[in-house]
């Protein structure tokens, strides 16, 4: 009986010790510590010009398409979804691009995503990892965010034309 205690103890020491050794310093990982009043997810889907065809998931995209970020946003506690008079503000953070804001359009059903903005990658734009946040906050000054998992297919990319 000790000598099962002392594996399985051996094996959660070793388990915490890779754990911690693939976290940087200051990093703080997920999930996080501090719970959003709302919930925010995201996710990227093709455009009407897409070879591809329109509402198409993907994360990775050419220079000069457009892509749909198709965002769902509710309060946490009280599980209501947010519509255009809940948001103070809705939009999506793109480096080196102006705040994309998003617009309310009602769910077709419950759970799809009810905020939708489109951009345009340009031409110039850097090819790689787009770390883009979206972030929300309510008229009664509750705030919400999106980041994306650090996962390459579930992270918006850019790529050469």
């Amino acid at each position: 009986m000790k000598r099962r205690i002392a594996i399985l103890a051996a094996g959660v020491v070793a388990i915490g010790s890779a754990t911690a050794l693939a976290v940087a310093p200051g990093e703080t990982p997920f999930p996080s510590a501090t719970i959003e009043s709302v919930f925010v997810t995201t996710q990227t889907v093709t455009g009407p010009a897409s070879p591809l065809g329109a509402n198409v998931l993907s994360s990775s995209y050419p220079r000069g398409a457009v892509v749909v970020f198709k965002v769902f946003a509710a309060d946490a506690k009280s599980g209501k979804v947010l519509t255009a008079e809940d948001a103070r503000y809705a939009f999506v953070k793109i480096p080196g691009q102006p705040n994309l804001k998003l617009t309310y359009t009602a769910p077709a059903k419950k759970g799809d995503p009810n905020f939708t903005g489109t951009w345009t990658i340009p031409a110039t734009y850097p090819t790689g990892l787009v770390p883009f946040t979206t972030r929300f906050q309510t008229t009664g000054k509750q705030y919400g965010n999106f980041v994306q998992i650090p996962v390459a297919t579930s992270q918006l990319t850019v790529t050469a034309s």
